[in-house]
């Protein structure tokens, strides 16, 4: 009896940048099969439907992994018991399931994309053009390099599967990579999805194009400390026309606006299909269930004009009986349709700023960094060294992406984990292991392929 894997249609409003209109077309649920589960136009486009399905799960960027990446920055504070505390004070557990969670949905976009990636070129369907076969597979070769990407700065190595397994659940049974090796087979995608992807296709905000594959090399780059590569890659998007930082600053998020100019790829949800990390951030008088919010410290520095300008816009608040409760404002639509932020121009200037800085090129650097306080609205940096520069741009980042999946892995890259988040709080501790998540304990009773993290 074969299997059947549900692949729910990705819901995209936007025109798409090819001859395929269909693609965008509001469809039923469809069903294929493990076997021979792409065989024509329809059903390609219906399995690439599932890849960025997929990265807008709730364990993925609908929610988990981006509260892996603010959680444990120092700036947040959970509202409620469980794992989530730990993972606050940097307590990570392999057997807590957020670990888990994200985990599997990671694995299963990646399972999707391979699907594509493996079966898309034998199709023999005339309507599916060798230029949209070449599309469809450069999309999924960049969704998998995302993934991987994602894996690599979470988890360190991982086990790198490249062809599509039986179910999504199936056991991968494979040695771990390095986190090197891991970070190889995501350039390797990168520079197929470049190649494969047409040339000067109009700008499209929710669907990968060759941009949205420069801002993930840049962003590689830089984690690799490539710094001429960083600078490169990002100085691509820069200077193109399709994106710019939108002033004032809260007008690329507020007022329900979707796709700016400030946005290089971001995931797009619906009523059908909402993002769940609204509720979990806002506050109940406004339907949300206020699981975490921002410290009272953080509060305070989004607050200082001086510090933080137009980011104000990125927290609330809320007076019951003279208590004032503060919370999260990125996420705020009802029904909860934000959008997942996954690349933003701002963060192209700060990655140019940081490698400029290592490159000894003190100027450029710091007109980069002032590019992003000037929209926010804060006063000019004046740091004449390395030193002062990478502090600066540290803390910029900081701010200008409070509410997104940064702060964790940019005081790791960086090794200062440690030193920044002990001071911030004093139940917080880092030890040497704790730069990489754990292994989530339930894959690695699956798979004895899998070894462990050390010091978990």
């Amino acid at each position: 009896m074969k299997k059947i894997i549900v692949l729910t249609m990705l819901l995209l409003t936007t025109t798409l940048f090819f001859s395929c209109k269909k693609f965008l077309d509001p469809q039923p649920v469809n069903a294929i099969t493990d076997e021979n589960p792409i065989f024509d136009l329809t059903s390609a486009q219906t399995a690439l439907r599932g890849v960025y399905r997929g990265l807008g799960n709730t364990g993925y960027y609908g929610e988990s992994w981006v509260t892996l990446g603010f959680f444990p920055s120092g700036d947040i504070k959970n509202l409620t018991t469980g794992g989530a505390s730990n993972i606050v004070v940097v307590n990570y557990r392999a057997d807590d399931a957020n670990f888990s969670t994200t985990w599997n949905a990671i694995y299963s976009v990646i399972n999707r994309a391979n699907n594509v990636i493996v079966r898309t070129p034998a199709v023999t369907d005339p309507l599916l053009t060798p230029t949209l076969k070449n599309q469809y597979i450069g999309e999924a070769k960049f969704i998998r390099a995302l993934c991987y990407f994602d894996l690599a700065r979470g988890w360190g190595g991982v086990q790198i599967p490249l062809e599509p397994t039986g179910s999504l659940t199936g056991v991968i049974s494979k040695p771990r990579s390095t986190q090197n090796e891991t970070y190889d087979q995501v350039l390797k995608d990168l520079e197929d999805a470049e190649l494969l992807l047409p040339v000067g296709a109009p700008v499209n905000r929710i669907r990968v194009t060759q941009e949205t594959v420069w801002a993930l090399r840049a962003r590689l780059h830089l984690y690799r400390q490539e710094w001429a590569l960083a600078d490169q890659y990002a100085t691509k998007l820069i200077n193109s026309p399709n994106y710019k930082l939108n002033a004032p600053y809260n007008s690329w998020f507020a007022n329900s606006v979707v796709a700016t100019q400030e946005s290089i790829f971001e995931l797009e949800f619906s009523a059908q299909n909402p993002s769940t990390i609204r509720a979990q951030m806002q506050h109940p008088s406004r339907g949300g269930t206020y699981r975490y919010a921002p410290t009272d410290a953080f509060v305070q520095l989004l607050k200082d004009k001086n510090v933080s300008g137009g980011r104000r816009a990125l927290i609330d608040s809320v007076t019951q009986t003279g208590i004032t409760q503060w919370f999260g404002n990125l996420y705020y639509r009802n029904p909860a349709t934000d959008p997942a932020y996954i690349f933003r121009i701002a963060e192209m200037y700060l990655i140019r700023a940081e490698a400029r800085a290592h490159e000894a090129d003190l100027t450029g650097s710091l007109n980069d960094l002032n590019a992003v306080r000037a929209r926010a609205g804060v006063p000019l940096s004046t740091s004449s060294t390395d030193t002062d520069l990478l502090l600066d741009i540290e803390n910029e980042r900081r701010l200008e992406f409070a509410l997104e999946p940064h702060r964790w892995y940019d005081l790791v890259r960086t090794g200062r984990a440690k030193v920044v988040l002990e001071a911030l709080n004093s139940a917080t501790k880092v030890d040497p292991w704790e730069n990489v998540f754990p292994i989530p304990l339930q894959q690695i009773k699956l798979d004895p392929n899998l070894k462990q993290n050390p010091g978990y």
